[in-house]
């Protein structure tokens, strides 16, 4: 009996302590988590301020870009490595690398990829140096595609903080060297039955991309069994997080940033986070034919996706859970214009007629609404604005003619008037009302403010219209644009295109040009920094008379337009 009650006694104490446990756990709530973290839209970095001023200029190869590590800049010239000075242009180093190849940087070193050809077999060729004196730290020689294990070839996949990592095809494995020394820092097995994809031709013009690194995560696109997957490995000691299957696509571009990698082929666009969760999985025809973009900060990925440079669709998605948080389409635009200098998120878009200038919207990642417009520093249709920054100075990379060139901008700070920035530092005061430059008599003024961001008073486009509601000639100003100096006014001028005609119009005003096939009834009037057209559809004498009526109020109004 005695041995039953303590069986009895031990069953009442276990329930009871199973019935607490179990109200604590019911109690308990499920763990949430981090809080979102994005970097703050306000305090906007040097690039919001619009207007700039050249710091320093030095020509670059064709084809080059600019890669940035501390404070030192790094450029091709004369097919030599030049490590520059990155607030003052000066040269720090020169290194004895000819011909260098692929470049990578970052940290402490900068990594040189070259493939190089004996007896008509392509090798790679490694070379690390110290990014601070250019000196060359070690150099690592592969075999040829076709030897064996006893001799392998390699291939680079990327560039961490600490090590270059290689993909040897005929050892089925993926090693990383030690960047300081060149030592084996791991090296992993691929997965039974897998195999990496074969390496592009040197030849190729766009070659596919299959695998890259960061300091997270190394990605590579394997076959295995037939089937293409993407494998995910720890970039630190090489240890396999997952092996994701991907859909039977042609995988055209492979991208990795903060860990967040991007499949993209012309009608599809596919996401991976570091732990191999799907982001982002997106499919519709030719949705990435033009271009698209994906950009990541914090805990924001933005996608810019879609069109022909008229219509592009932005995305953000929290890369902690994939859940889709904001979309927002901007017109006269593409994907090109997603841009992240200073860890802040624009995007780059033409104003709506008739104004003829583009401009950069600063985005709250968090919820992408507009903070601060902007002018683009650049100017014109080349590319993004910004192509690196370092500190208060932005970079700009020239591809136009056969000499590049890579400048150095510090912009100016504004005023507190909040259009300011957007007008590319032009004061309003300097914007004539569109309604101001119609000639005088009766008739209907019908004017159309600019786009707020711009915060100017007037009209950008007025029309005259018949005081009566029967037909009748209308006329019609539109302002192009206030240029910051006429210098600027005639090259956009120029770039128009226009003849110039011999007789009345070119008389009137500092230029003067018909926009029309026929040169009677629409026409381009500059006046000092000032672009504006004037229309009279079907009608060449009321052209005449109000082309020169504008010319003359652009010239005695207080905007100082001209001559």
């Amino acid at each position: 009996m005695a041995s039953r009650a303590s069986r009895r006694s031990a069953i009442a104490w276990r329930a009871i302590v199973l019935a607490s446990l179990l109200a604590v756990l019911g109690g308990a709530r499920p763990l949430s988590p981090p809080p979102f973290h994005v970097p703050a839209p306000f305090a906007a970095p040097p690039e919001a301020h619009g207007r700039s001023v050249e710091v320093w200029r030095t020509p670059v190869d064709p084809e080059t870009g600019l890669l940035l590590t501390g404070d030192v800049a790094v450029v091709e010239q004369e097919r030599r490595l030049l490590g520059l000075d990155a607030r003052t242009g000066a040269t720090r180093w020169v290194s004895s690398l000819e011909d260098p190849g692929s470049i990578w940087a970052g940290g402490r070193f900068v990594l040189s990829e070259k493939r190089g050809e004996s007896q008509e077999e392509t090798y790679s060729l490694l070379t690390v140096l110290d990014a601070r004196s250019g000196v060359s730290l070690w150099t690592a020689v592969s075999g040829f595609p076709a030897d064996g294990p006893w001799r392998p070839y390699f291939s680079l996949i990327g560039m961490t903080a600490r090590h270059a990592i290689v993909s040897l095809p005929a050892l089925r494995s993926i090693r990383a060297f030690d960047l300081a020394d060149g030592g084996v820092a791991w090296e992993t097995a691929l997965p039974g039955g897998c195999e990496a994809l074969p390496v592009p031709e040197e030849s190729d013009d766009d070659p596919d991309v299959h695998g890259a690194a960061d300091d997270q995560i190394t990605v590579m696109l394997l076959r295995c069994g037939g089937r293409t997957h993407l494998l995910g490995l720890s970039s630190g000691d090489g240890g396999i997080r997952w092996d994701w299957p991907v859909t039977d696509r042609d995988v055209t571009d492979l991208s990795l940033q903060e860990g967040v990698t991007a499949l993209e082929t012309h009608h599809s666009l596919t996401l991976v986070s570091a732990e191999g969760t799907v982001l982002y999985d997106y499919a519709a025809a030719d949705i990435c034919v033009d271009y698209c973009r994906v950009e990541v900060l914090g805990d924001a990925v933005v996608v810019a996706r879609g069109g022909d440079d008229t219509e592009t669709m932005v995305e953000m998605t929290d890369r902690r859970t994939g859940r889709h948080v904001w979309t927002r389409v901007f017109e006269g635009s593409s994907g090109y214009g997603l841009q992240t200098p200073g860890d802040r998120l624009y995007m780059e878009y033409r104003l709506p007629p008739p104004l003829e200038h583009p401009v950069l919207d600063l985005l709250d990642p968090a919820t992408g609404r507009t903070v601060l417009t902007t002018a683009d520093p650049l100017g014109d249709d080349d590319g993004p604005a910004v192509t690196a920054r370092h500190g208060s100075l932005f970079y700009t990379l020239s591809q136009s003619g056969e000499k590049p060139v890579l400048t150095a901008f510090r912009l100016l700070p504004g005023p507190g008037d909040p259009g300011w920035a957007a007008r590319g530092g032009v004061p309003a005061s300097a914007w004539p009302d569109a309604c101001a430059l119609l000639p005088g008599g009766p008739g209907i003024r019908a004017g159309r403010p600019a786009p707020a961001g711009l915060s100017l008073p007037g009209s950008v486009t007025c029309e005259l219209r018949p005081a009566s509601s029967g037909p009748g000639p209308v006329v019609k100003v539109s302002i192009l644009w206030v240029h910051p100096s006429v210098g600027a006014a005639k090259e956009a001028t120029g770039n128009k295109g226009l003849r110039e005609p011999s007789g009345w119009i070119a008389s009137v005003a500092d230029e003067a040009l018909f926009l029309d096939e026929t040169l009677t009834d629409a026409a381009l009037i500059r006046a000092g920094t000032i672009l504006v057209t004037v229309e009279a559809l079907g009608d060449p004498a009321l052209t005449r008379r109000s082309v020169t009526a504008v010319a003359r109020n652009l010239r005695e109004g207080p905007w100082g337009g001209g001559r």
